[in-house]
C-alpha cells in the first residue's frame, strides 16, 4: 500500500524564512528589483497562498522539484529547468503546492516600469519578455520561457552557494539575475515572428475546440499543456493562435467565463461564498479581490443591491 504524507494546511506565503528545511529569502538588488530565493528540503509538500502587493513582473528559474501554481484561476505546473514568466496585478491572489521531493528556485520580480526601461536601456523593442511587460499593470498572464540551459543552471546553482557576504554578495547576485535575464531574452527577426503567426492562423479549428472545451470546465480548467492535448497542438501554437483569435489569453478567458457566471449567479440570490465557491475558489476574499478587478465593485455590493429589490415578506 502507497503511504503518502498529510497535506498540510495552506499558509500565507513568508518573505523570509529560515525555520528547519525551510529558506526563503527576499533581497532587493535595486529599485523596483527583487530576488527571492526559495529552497525546501524533501519531506510534507508546502500549500501556501499569497496577494500580490504591487503590479509585478515575474520571471522563476526553478531548478529542484515540481511545484502547482494557480494565479487567479490562471492553472500552471513546473518541473526542474523550467522557466515561466509571469504577469499579476496588485492585490492579485495566488496559491501554490510544493512538491514534497523537495523544492529550489530563483525567482526575479520587477516593477514593470523598471523592466520595460531596463529593456530600453539595452535596445530590446521586441520580444516574449517585452510583450509582457508592457501589459504588466492589466492582467496575471503566464508564459513559458526555454529551459535553462547548462550555463544558466550553473549561473543559479552559484547563487545558491555563493561565498560572499554583505555588499559584494549582493552585488554577485545582482549579476547573476541580470545574466539570467540576457539568456531569456527573445531576440528573434519580426519576419520569423511573422511566419510563426501565419502557421498558427491555420489552426482555427483547434482553437475553436479549445474554446469549447474551456467553456465546459472553466470552473475547473485544465493546464494549457493538458488543453494543447487534448486539441492535438503545442503549447506555444495554442497560447499566441488564442490570444490573436480571441483577444484573451487562455488564463483571461477562463476569468472571464468565471466572472461571468459570478455575476449571474449573485443576481439570482445567491450567497458570495456560494459564488465562490461555484467559480472554482477556495479563498472567498481571492474571489473578492477577483471580482473587484473585473467589475471594479466587491461581490457584496451586488448582493445588497438585490436584496435592497426583494420586498420583505410579512409572515
Amino acid at each position: 500500500m502507497t503511504h503518502r504524507a498529510p497535506r498540510r494546511d495552506v499558509c500565507d506565503w513568508p518573505s523570509s524564512s529560515s525555520v528547519s528545511g525551510q529558506q526563503v529569502e527576499t533581497l532587493q538588488l535595486r529599485s523596483g528589483v527583487t530576488l527571492v530565493k526559495t529552497e525546501f528540503d524533501c519531506g510534507q509538500e508546502g500549500r501556501f497562498r499569497f496577494v500580490e502587493p504591487e503590479d509585478v513582473f515575474g520571471i522563476g528559474f526553478h531548478i529542484k522539484g515540481g511545484s502547482h501554481f494557480d494565479m487567479d484561476r490562471c492553472h500552471f505546473e513546473t518541473h526542474p529547468l523550467d522557466v515561466w514568466a509571469g504577469t499579476s496585478p496588485r492585490s492579485a491572489p495566488s496559491s501554490f503546492t510544493l512538491s514534497q521531493h523537495g523544492f529550489r528556485t530563483i525567482s526575479l520580480r520587477f516593477d514593470p516600469e523598471v523592466i520595460r526601461e531596463l529593456l530600453q536601456q539595452y535596445g530590446q523593442r521586441r520580444g516574449v519578455i517585452v510583450d509582457m511587460a508592457r501589459q504588466a499593470r492589466e492582467e496575471v498572464a503566464i508564459e513559458r520561457l526555454p529551459s535553462l540551459d547548462p550555463d544558466a543552471l550553473r549561473l543559479v546553482e552559484s547563487m545558491f552557494a555563493t561565498p560572499y557576504t554583505g555588499a559584494a554578495r549582493t552585488l554577485f547576485l545582482e549579476s547573476c539575475a541580470l545574466g539570467l535575464l540576457a539568456s531569456q531574452i527573445d531576440t528573434k527577426a519580426p519576419d520569423q515572428r511573422r511566419k510563426g503567426l501565419v502557421a498558427e492562423g491555420r489552426l482555427g479549428p483547434k482553437l475553436q475546440a479549445a474554446r469549447e472545451y474551456l467553456d465546459e470546465h472553466f470552473a475547473d480548467p485544465p493546464t494549457i499543456r493538458t488543453l494543447a492535448r487534448i486539441v492535438g497542438t503545442n503549447e506555444f501554437a495554442l497560447k499566441r493562435g488564442f490570444k490573436a483569435t480571441f483577444g484573451l489569453t487562455i488564463f483571461g478567458y477562463v476569468r472571464k467565463r468565471c466572472m461571468e457566471l459570478a455575476v449571474t449567479e449573485l443576481h439570482g440570490g445567491r450567497s458570495v461564498i456560494e459564488t465562490a465557491q461555484s467559480a472554482g475558489y477556495e479563498c472567498p476574499r481571492c474571489f473578492a479581490d477577483a471580482f473587484r478587478r473585473h467589475f471594479g465593485v466587491l461581490p457584496s455590493a451586488v448582493t445588497r443591491r438585490v436584496r435592497a429589490k426583494i420586498p420583505a415578506h410579512r409572515s
